[in-house]
């Protein structure tokens, strides 16, 4: 849902600052495909947790996170402690924005493309919309496939989402004088 929130923000062109827009495994076909069985996903998640040792084990565990030093970043921030309930819950109910959700994914392909800044698409799988494979061979935008991850590439392998988010920044020259690639390489360019 984040990436559709980007590309809406940098379609509208109302951020004069925007240098550039990454997104992380969303696409309009896949999305728009996956919106019929997302109340089925969320209902069958579990819903409440004795610890926040236990949603993240559960995370992991279910396949939503592969990695559990991520997990142990990111999980915290998406619970709340129900004093009532004396148990874990959801800070967001995502069942109840059912109403946004063909909303946030209808015409999302066109929406990307016509972002005016460097673009970078991250896809965990290969399915990309017609409308993205030519303009992707059309040079519109950059792409990379991560493989052996899921969904949420940045989590489950933050070193090498990291690498590519750095070349994206440095191929475009986005950003600060100097940026310094992890390991051996040299700073990727200098501006005068």
């Amino acid at each position: 849902m984040g990436g559709s929130i980007a590309v809406h923000v940098a379609a509208r062109r109302s951020l004069s600052t925007l240098a550039g827009l990454l997104v992380v495994d969303v696409v309009e076909g896949t999305a728009m495909t996956s919106l019929i069985h997302m109340q089925k996903i969320l209902s069958s998640r579990m819903q409440h947790f004795s610890s926040i040792e236990k949603a993240i084990e559960w995370s992991v565990r279910g396949g939503s996170l592969r990695n559990i030093d991520s997990a142990r970043v990111s999980i915290p921030a998406t619970l709340k402690y129900d004093d009532s309930k004396k148990c874990y819950l959801y800070r967001t109910e995502l069942e109840k924005t059912e109403q946004y959700w063909k909303g946030w994914y209808e015409g999302l392909s066109d929406k990307f493309l016509s972002c005016p800044v460097p673009k970078l698409l991250l896809l965990a799988g290969t399915r990309m919309p017609r409308s993205h494979t030519i303009g992707q061979m059309q040079g519109k935008f950059q792409m990379a496939v991560v493989r052996h991850t899921g969904h949420a590439i940045q989590e489950d392998v933050p070193d090498e989402f990291a690498t590519l988010i750095v070349n994206f920044i440095s191929r475009n020259q986005i950003g600060p004088h100097e940026i310094e690639i992890p390991g051996p390489r040299k700073p990727a360019f200098s501006k005068p």
